[in-house]
């Protein structure tokens, strides 16, 4: 009744147009809907956080404390001998299969020692190995693993985008946050990559940990943070909470690219890149050669400093993260096809890639 009475309403008088029709319809319906689910005694503020709690739940397994120990030995003067000094440092990873394999970013120095927290127990890893074009390491533990998070699809997850941040933490419990995903972003210091851009806070301990739909499902890796200064960097673990800056944006891999990159790291132990050998920048016109190394495949190939490299295997490149990327992505001791200006006139070079 209170449906067609409003109903009614909209009908009288001529200044309803159809638009407003349609959104004082809807806005009842709204109410009405609410108005349900508060007689049956939960708001939707209520179910929604029931759906959150499930959200994490299922995906909260997947991800596990790392603790990385560094430790120093220096000889002091006045008789005081050798003394070892111990730092540690605390990160997240993600179960990647059921063989063992965790997947975290990269460690700043190689540690003496690493353990992973599963199940409030410390269980001893090793590194594998670590990729620098993306920041995606490998750990390896002869315990048994079991893997009850599945992996999304990231290419799903685009501007205005819904998902969970859950990483560890100092303490026993993971650290989780909910945000808005800005979209995509091309940063130069992790070429290989088009980053999800979040707009979620991060804490210390979180950098490794996951990023996960609505549905539950692993989306993508904690990778860096953008702070006010807008420099980018690998989310440091043991930050002081006092310098953390009050607003950052974090970028996170997405999950095929961090699948990708294990499985070469497990095979290889690295993953196997192209290298051309020359320093660029990127000018209005292309992508300028400042300098060709010496004995590198660039210079074996005739490549000139001053050069303007224009195409990549017959793809346009205008910028130096494009050309970065062709090459990184490239087997080595491949032939490439460079398309390049010269004095003016183009020119095509073939170029056997070396190993970055």
């Amino acid at each position: 009744m209170l449906i067609q009475k409003s109903l009614k309403k909209l009908h009288l008088g001529n200044h309803f147009n159809y638009k407003s029709k349609i959104f004082y319809t809807s806005l009842i319906l709204l109410i009405l809907c609410s108005a349900t689910l508060s007689f049956a005694g939960e708001s939707v503020l209520q179910l929604f956080e029931k759906e959150f709690k499930k959200v994490v739940a299922s995906s909260r397994p997947a991800v596990m404390k790392i603790v990385a120990t560094y430790d120093s030995s220096q000889e002091f003067a006045n008789n005081i001998g050798k003394i070892t000094m111990f730092r540690q440092d605390i990160s997240s990873g993600i179960i990647l299969d059921d063989k063992g394999h965790i997947v975290t970013t990269s460690f700043t120095m190689i540690p003496h020692k690493i353990e992973i927290v599963y199940n409030e127990k410390k269980i001893p890893a090793k590194l594998i190995g670590m990729d620098d074009m993306t920041d995606v390491a490998v750990l390896k533990t002869d315990y048994k693993l079991k893997k009850r998070t599945k992996e999304g699809d990231s290419t799903d997850i685009d501007t205005a985008s819904l998902v969970f941040t859950i990483g560890s933490s100092q303490g026993n419990q993971p650290v989780v946050s909910f945000g808005v995903v800005s979209g995509r972003e091309n940063l130069l210091v992790h070429p290989c990559a088009d980053l999800i851009k979040i707009n979620a806070p991060v804490s210390v301990g979180n950098s490794g940990g996951a990023v996960v739909n609505t549905s539950g499902e692993v989306v993508g890796m904690i990778l860096a943070v953008l702070s006010p200064q807008h420099q980018i960097s690998a989310f440091p673990t043991q930050f002081p909470l006092n310098m953390m800056p009050s607003q950052i944006i974090t970028f996170a891999v997405p999950i095929e690219t961090v699948k990708s990159v294990a499985s070469q790291i497990i095979k290889h132990g690295k993953v196997p890149r192209g290298w051309l050998g020359v320093d660029i920048v990127t000018i209005d016109t292309g992508v300028l050669v400042t300098r060709v190394l010496e004995n590198g495949p660039a210079a074996r190939s005739g490549l000139l400093p001053e050069d303007i490299i224009i195409k990549f295997n017959k793809k346009p490149v205008d910028t130096y993260i494009e050309l970065l990327r062709c090459i990184g992505n490239s087997t080595p001791n491949t032939d490439v096809i460079l398309n390049i200006i010269r004095d003016g006139n183009k020119k095509n070079y073939t170029i056997k890639l070396g190993e970055r």
